[in-house]
């Protein structure tokens, strides 16, 4: 597998991450961002993305475990 390292403000690096854990914390930031609304919402809204929210965390849970 091969690493590629990212520089940081500060002189840190981080390797950069390929399959699993990147599409996990993709989908980590994707459900965030869906959880906080952008203005008033409706019920149906509300719920419709809460709904939204609990399959990304779903899926991101499926793929850890691997199933």
């Amino acid at each position: 597998m091969q690493v590629i390292t990212t520089t940081r403000p500060g002189g840190r690096t981080r390797p950069t991450t390929f399959g699993v854990g990147r599409l996990v914390r993709r989908l980590e930031r994707e459900r965030r961002q869906w959880i906080v609304p952008d203005g008033p919402e409706l019920p149906t809204e509300q719920a419709w993305r809460a709904g939204i929210a609990e399959g990304l965390r779903l899926a991101a849970l499926a793929i850890r475990k691997g199933v």
